[in-house]
């Protein structure tokens, strides 16, 4: 389905008027006196911003002497769900409400605050009034128990805000399910909670990488605020930025990046005795490599001896010709090599130098694609107690924390900081490269000088604008957005060459692709809308209104179950078809046999389904909510379906027999861990430029060179743990480069 990023809707209506005030940023255009003595607005076209969930929202309306004519969001840089899906409905409210007096959207709580916001400007613009915020008003004293929706699939986030002499004197969480997912709320809990208060504004930046969870304890903040008699409107004054600039020099090796291949790096460069700098965008480090299950293993000597009695226990010349085979190249056997045949001794290295530990979970694991691959990948080790599970794997943050500091130690001049996004490499005049230019959260920029840039910012999965451009499409994304192709692209600043960009991102789940995280459904319920996304037994329909099968292009084995064609299919999504005949039968005779055996539990967030042939008699309720969430899309004829999923109306006649009627669209997504395609690397982890010679002191690690292990248009080598592996061998290989460079 394609999707409006920047909706237009105009009408006529009837008038309605309001004070007004914003805090958003504000111009006209095009603006002309009305002739009549009864106009209430200046005629002409206006435009207004305010601070939304993760970007600017601008929002221009067009005026004429006594009504709004047309309104315009641009809400690109909102998550895509639910900020832009938002769009249409606000539009809809405020050309209802002939003002900024609008509800907003549930679940969309950021994007719509921002709406009315800048559409309060816009209104006092129109009208010839000040726009400056208005005074705030009083607080009665007493702490508020709210509830919000946040990340968490299975609950709100309630929270007690505590209002003394008219300030937020205090924010306590008191429950919340964000934390079930991973690491990410308890850092905006711990960040952004003391930053409310002492700006004593929920207009303050939301934390890097735990966004969603900034929002919410922010969108709870704001209703206590409005519940103690204020207008939290008028409390979303953004925090002055910082001017300065602090300039840190000396260092053999600057890490820009602070996941896992990051740490990694970071951490063999340590230990051949380099001095190191890294920097992380996001709150916290570990990135992605916090949230999954671990790493392919092939023949590590720690293993073989804890589960092997010392023997091998996988063929990696077997590995290695099965690898080469899949790519279908050999341009890229030597790294490919290195991918191979460091995965085991990567391992160790980490094991032995830095403390990790891998279960295995009472062995190794097999392959995901090739069944004789009977022990090829691990899992981490939990915490001590082998107690706390999120729901994509074992807590494991800890040992990537105590790897860093235990190599930040190794040398006095080591350090690294959080919150602090690499912009820019700073070159000299013959174009070397020096150093990293950054700016803090709060404003400050930051020159780091060193021998040696590694760059490990994990891929693009969070760029719109690059999806679009090498795979020509978003994924729906349970990664992190914070990776926005900023290596990738300082790379290329400096000439550096791309490989295999076109591999399509690392899908592993499908699933509606918007997760109702209200009780409007229970989980049971949720399940059986998930099931009728996800079965294999109902026609299925391309996002251009084509046939789509369930043939195995991918390769993926059978007898696993596990496959990732949706990462073939354009957008990486398609339509499952149901008729209105199929819903009744639904209601009247239940699931098939194949969609009760569908798996659904996505993250905690399904129940259990009905034996197949059991009546769902509330079926249509679920229909019904999943229209509202859009995952569910109803056509009255096959002309009207194709008009809503913007395809041609003949194409999808074709693909569908011809036979009119009602029709059901349940979108089946691919979830996306992030993308593959890089920074062209040789052995050294060296980045290469065009004509294949290295940047001798610029190095790619992780998702910023995982190309180099793949190939455009297929998926990512699927194995079992590969991409975390790559981390390993990577990392070792940059790391312990990097230290080595000096210069001459």
């Amino acid at each position: 389905m394609k999707k409006m990023f920047k909706t237009l809707v105009s009408a006529g209506a009837a008038l309605s008027l309001l004070a007004c005030s914003s805090s958003g940023s504000s111009s006209a255009a095009g603006t002309t006196a009305s002739s009549s003595a009864e106009s209430l607005y200046t005629a002409g076209t206006y435009t207004a911003s305010a601070a939304g969930h993760s970007s600017d929202v601008v929002v221009t309306a067009e005026f004429s002497g006594s009504a709004i004519e047309k309104v315009e969001l641009d809400v690109s840089g909102e998550t895509e769900t639910p900020g832009q899906a938002a769009a249409e409905e606000l539009i809809s409210q405020i050309m209802e409400a002939q003002s900024a007096d609008i509800d907003g959207v549930s679940g969309a709580t950021e994007t719509s605050t921002a709406v009315k916001m800048a559409m309060q400007d816009i209104m006092a613009q129109a009208q010839g009034l000040e726009t400056s915020s208005a005074e705030t008003t009083g607080l009665t004293d007493g702490t508020y128990t709210e509830s919000v929706q946040s990340f968490g699939f299975t609950g709100d986030m309630t929270g007690d805000v505590t209002i003394q002499d008219g300030k937020i004197a205090s924010i306590e969480i008191t429950s919340e399910t964000d934390s079930a997912t991973g690491q990410w709320f308890s850092v905006a809990q711990k960040l952004l909670i003391p930053r409310i208060i002492e700006a004593q504004s929920i207009g303050v930046d939301s934390i890097t990488g735990a966004t969603t969870s900034s929002g919410a304890i922010k969108n709870l903040v704001g209703k206590a605020i409005d519940e103690a008699g204020g207008d939290s409107t008028q409390w979303r004054t953004p925090v002055e930025k910082s001017t300065e600039t602090v300039t840190k020099e000396g260092y053999d090796v600057i890490v820009v990046g602070l996941g896992g291949s990051g740490i990694l790096s970071y951490c063999a460069a340590a230990q051949e005795g380099a001095s190191v700098f890294g920097m992380e965008a996001a709150g916290a480090i570990g990135g992605n490599s916090v949230s999954v299950y671990g790493p392919m293993a092939l023949n590590s000597e720690n293993m073989k001896e804890k589960y092997t009695n010392g023997e091998d226990y996988i063929n990696e010349d077997d590995v290695y010709n099965t690898w080469i085979e899949y790519v279908g190249t050999d341009e890229k056997a030597d790294v490919i090599k290195k991918a191979v045949y460091n995965s085991g001794s990567a391992l160790d290295y980490y094991m032995d130098n830095f403390d990790f530990s891998f279960d295995g979970l009472n062995g190794l694991l097999g392959s995901f694609v090739v069944p004789e691959w009977t022990q090829e990948w691990t899992v981490y080790t939990a915490d001590a107690d082998n107690t706390k599970w999120y729901v994509l794997g074992p807590d494991h943050t800890f040992q990537f924390e105590h790897a860093l500091d235990k190599a930040k130690a190794m040398n006095e001049n080591n350090d690294y900081m959080t919150e602090l996004k690499a912009e820019e490499l700073i070159t000299d005049a013959d174009g070397n490269i020096t150093g990293v230019r950054a700016t803090y959260y709060d404003g400050t920029t930051y020159e780091i000088y060193g021998k040696t840039v590694i760059l490990a910012t994990g891929g693009f999965v969070g760029n719109e604008d690059m999806m679009k451009e090498y795979l020509g499409s978003t994924v729906t994304t349970i990664g992190c957005t914070v990776n926005k192709g900023d290596g990738i692209r300082m790379g290329m600043s400096v000439g550096g060459a791309t490989y295999a960009m076109g591999t399509l991102p690392m899908i592993h789940i499908s699933q509606v692709p918007n997760v109702i995280r209200t009780d409007e459904l229970t989980a049971d319920q949720k399940a059986i809308l998930s099931a009728l996304a996800v079965t294999t037994d109902m026609p299925m329909v391309t996002v251009n209104g084509e046939p789509w099968g369930n043939v195995n292009q991918s390769g993926t084995s059978e007898e696993t179950g596990l496959s990732v064609e949706i990462a073939y299919a354009p957008g990486f999504r398609y339509y499952v078809m149901y008729t209105q005949e199929d819903i009744d039968n639904i209601k009247a005779n239940g699931l098939s046999e194949a969609q009760a055996a569908a798996v659904v539990n996505f993250v905690g967030n399904g129940g259990t389904l009905p034996e197949a042939g059991t009546p769902v008699a509330d079926i249509e309720d679920i229909i019904a909510v999943g229209e509202k969430y859009n995952n569910v899309i109803k056509g009255d004829s096959i002309a009207d379906l194709a008009a809503k999923l913007d395809v041609d109306e003949a194409t999808l006649s074709e693909t569908l027999g011809g036979q009119d009627g009602t029709y059901y669209a349940v979108i089946c997504a691919g979830w996306s861990y992030g993308t593959v395609g890089s920074l062209d690397v040789d052995e050294n982890m060296n980045v290469l430029k065009e004509d294949g010679t290295p940047i001798a002191n610029l190095f790619a690690v992780g998702q910023d060179s995982e190309g180099v292990c793949n190939a455009d248009g297929k998926a990512y080598s699927p194995w079992g743990g590969q991409a975390q592996s790559w981390t390993f061998v990577s990392g070792q290989i940059a790391g312990t480069q990097a230290a080595a460079y000096t210069g001459e």
